[in-house]
């Protein structure tokens, strides 16, 4: 037996230290993926939430140009992506565009989260 220097406890060997590094990482590792996966959701969401705004702003640019429903519908689908929907409501001199879109990704499919935006306008001069 070793006497102690200093009354000094021995240091583990390096082979028990990579164990535990080893063992920390694998329990550490999949909550850092599923944070990302979470975080790459927002994104996403985040991003089709503004495209979704746009495409209702688009459309009821559109409206206020005179084109037609072909037109307003082409406008969402350019903007929103294809799966987008819409609906143009007109009442009390104000014509209102919704537009809904499912926000892509797993997480997002899986929780079933949609956007959903509205662009209004007067319907002065509005054909």
């Amino acid at each position: 037996m070793r006497p102690r220097r200093g009354g000094a406890e021995e240091r583990p060997s390096s082979a028990s230290l990579r164990g535990s590094v080893t063992a920390e990482f694998a329990v550490a590792l999949p909550a850092v993926i599923v944070l990302l996966g979470f975080l790459l959701s927002a994104g996403t969401a985040a991003v089709c939430q503004i495209r979704t705004e746009e495409a209702a702003r688009a459309a009821a640019r559109t409206i206020a140009r005179g084109e037609g429903p072909a037109a307003v519908a082409e406008e969402v689908a350019r903007v929103a992506g294809p799966d987008a929907r819409h609906t143009v409501e007109a009442s009390a001199g104000v014509v209102t565009v919704r537009v809904s879109a499912p926000v892509p990704g797993p997480i997002a499919a899986a929780a079933g989260l949609q956007a959903h935006a509205a662009a209004s306008l007067s319907s002065e001069g509005v054909p």
